[in-house]
């Protein structure tokens, strides 16, 4: 079964998930020194659009200020209603498994340390004192990046949280889950004039040992650096104690979905010269020729009429779509949304090409007709364009092929992240599963807060790997789906 959907079943059937088994939603730790935030209310600008999908040279360090909103935007508790805390981003379930922790130097506001997110009580844990940088610059084999950054956030996945409902398909959820927040923190980042990268490559268990957590229950995921200085982090004097700070609620320690966990030590790096080698072979790669749109150009809103909207009031606003009501969307809307969600991303490799292709279903777009499309990628303008797969009214297949849920068949449109899987782990190792998956859930996040940003609605689905890749056919021969996001008018 892997991470897959059987075709026309949903996981296994003699693992029932009940609401009275939802897991606790918080990593608490005990008795740890904190650092209260100071939010305020949410900055009027840069606007959504302008932050979404493109990256700062900035080398600065950021303060506490800065930090903390950047922490609060991508994973904090941005509204509560009928008792309900719900988050930044997206999350499968809304099981919020992701957790975020802190390495820096000493920056204005805060001391150097290592501290742990937590969101519920909106404030910084330390969990050890003093700069422990240079660990995290070993763990990635010397990064430069990581070296001279003054803050580097670390993603972490407590997967069985999420695991308890979606069984082995909660591996996928690890990189969707911290891929919507990522795309978050990125645009967030870029709002804050901060340069930041996204490193994948590193020793996962020196840096579970460096947070002080089970690298069997609890998965390191990324390295996302911040800001950067011109000196690079000392080495600390003194070998690195280990640490094992008292937090609830637990497991029993029993790992009842170990092909998770299994396949995250089977993507990992296990010592420094095997990032190093790892590193090396995934940039030796060509980034391949130029290429030109022939099909349909997608044409985006001109500046003049682009929603302002901040980033952190769409961040406040937004919220996964339960309803759509089939109204159309207009297609320089969807062109929008599609240029500000295909992007490249700043990481320690370089992709032969884009490991995220596109393609969408189109059931309702102004001055576009039904059908299934290619979205085609362009390192010239116009940038993007379509290629035309078949017309025809899809909204039934488009409801079944996302498991069913009559927000597939609701929607304007349905986009479909892929990625060829061979050809990845060919360039990538194994651990090239978790560039495909995180990838594409970082363009699905772009997504999201375009849409919102746009003044439509969105939302994540699950969706029959097998039977979409069939349906999609011969252009999408050898591809996988990565993250199907819908996107529609929403219901009153």
């Amino acid at each position: 079964m892997g991470t897959q959907h059987p075709d026309g079943v949903l996981l296994d059937s003699r693992r029932p998930y009940l609401p009275s088994m939802r897991p606790a939603l918080y990593k608490e730790y005990k008795d740890l020194p904190s650092v209260a935030f100071q939010i305020g209310a949410a900055a009027g600008e840069p606007s959504a659009l302008a932050a979404i999908g493109s990256f700062s040279d900035e080398e600065r360090a950021p303060d506490l200020n800065t930090l903390e909103r950047i922490l609060h935007y991508s994973a904090g508790i941005t509204k509560k209603i009928r008792g309900y805390a719900f988050r930044a981003a997206a999350c499968t379930g809304a099981l919020y498994h992701i957790e975020l922790y802190v390495v820096c130097g000493k920056i204005s506001g805060l001391d150097a340390g290592v501290y742990h997110f937590d969101p519920k009580g909106s404030q910084l844990l330390r969990l050890r004192e003093g700069d422990h940088r240079t660990a995290l610059a070993e763990a990635s084999a010397g990064n430069e990046t990581v070296l001279h950054a003054p803050v580097t956030i670390v993603y972490t996945d407590v997967y069985w949280r999420n695991a308890i409902k979606y069984q082995a398909r909660a591996y996928r959820h690890s990189f969707w889950d911290s891929g919507t927040i990522l795309a978050n923190m990125l645009a967030m980042v870029k709002s804050l004039s901060l340069r930041a990268t996204v490193v994948m490559g590193f020793v996962d268990k020196d840096v579970a040992y460096l947070l002080g957590i089970d690298p069997m229950e609890e998965l390191p995921l990324a390295l996302v650096p911040l800001g950067a200085e011109a000196a690079p982090a000392q080495k600390a004097g003194s070998k690195l104690a280990e640490i094992d700070p008292d937090w609830e609620p637990k497991t029993n320690g029993r790992l009842e979905f170990p092909m998770v966990s299994r396949i995250h030590q089977e993507t990992s790096l296990t010592n420094p010269d095997s990032v190093s080698a790892w590193v090396q072979a995934s940039t030796s790669k060509s980034e391949g020729p130029k290429t030109q749109v022939n099909g349909l150009p997608l044409n985006t809103l001109p500046d003049s009429a682009l929603p302002k909207d901040s980033l952190e009031r769409v961040i406040e606003g937004r919220g996964s779509s339960r309803a759509f009501s089939r109204d159309p969307i207009t297609l320089d809307r969807l062109a929008t949304l599609l240029d500000r969600s295909i992007r490249p991303i700043r990481t320690d490799y370089r992709r032969l090409k884009a490991l995220a292709q596109t393609y969408i279903i189109v059931n309702a777009v102004e001055s576009l007709a039904p059908g299934v499309y290619q979205v085609l990628v362009s390192s010239e303008e116009p940038r993007l364009g379509l290629h035309r797969i078949r017309l025809g009214e899809f909204r039934s297949r488009a409801a079944h092929l996302a498991l069913n849920q009559a927000l597939g068949g609701d929607a304007a449109v349905n986009i479909y992240y892929m990625s060829d899987l061979v050809e990845t782990l060919r360039t990538y190792g194994e651990r090239g599963y978790r560039l495909a998956q995180l990838e594409a859930a970082v363009m699905a996040g772009w997504g999201y807060l375009a849409a919102y940003a746009l003044g439509v609605g969105a939302t994540g689905l699950t969706f029959l790997d097998g039977l979409v890749e069939d349906f999609l056919g011969d252009s999408a021969d050898g591809l996988k789906v990565m993250f199907l996001l819908a996107v529609g008018v929403p219901r009153k």
